[in-house]
């Protein structure tokens, strides 16, 4: 199977990184890097309450605008020669639910994410993401182990 439109997930932990490393390697292909912020609702109720009610939208947005400066930064570093799109998508769903719908909204060919390493045993452990994106999407996952 040929994949031409690569996803590349990462909350920015060490672990995640070496999805990025991976899909580094991917040339030819068009990637793109997406992080989710996981922000949550505030009941109208409180916000009501709060003495500046837009303390909450700023603070939203100067997370997303830090985490868009972050992931722009993570691209040139892992990327430095190719073209790689980036975004960032704030999400009030869980991050599975959002990696399947960009993927399914965006004709994704491929998603890439890393995994959480083996144990002693040798056993294959994933994150509780991973495993929610393999359940509900329909496109094939690559599963990159933290060490590649």
């Amino acid at each position: 199977m040929e994949s031409k439109n690569i996803l590349v997930t990462t909350d920015f932990s060490e672990v995640s990184f070496a999805a990025l490393n991976y899909a580094a390697k991917m040339k030819g292909n068009q990637i793109t890097t997406l992080s989710i912020v996981q922000t949550g609702e505030m009941p109208p109720d409180l916000l009501q309450q709060m003495p500046n009610p837009t303390a909450v939208q700023d603070y939203r947005e100067g997370v997303l605008t830090q985490t868009k400066d972050k992931l722009e930064s993570t691209v040139k570093k892992y990327f430095p020669d190719m073209n790689v799109r980036s975004e960032v998508i704030i999400a009030t769903e869980d991050p599975a639910e959002e990696i399947c719908k960009y993927a399914n909204d965006n004709m994704i060919d491929t998603i890439v994410m890393t995994g959480q390493g083996r144990n002693a045993l040798g056993s294959f452990f994933i994150g509780s993401t991973v495993q929610k994106v393999l359940r509900m999407t329909k496109h094939p996952v690559l599963i990159v182990p933290k060490n590649s």
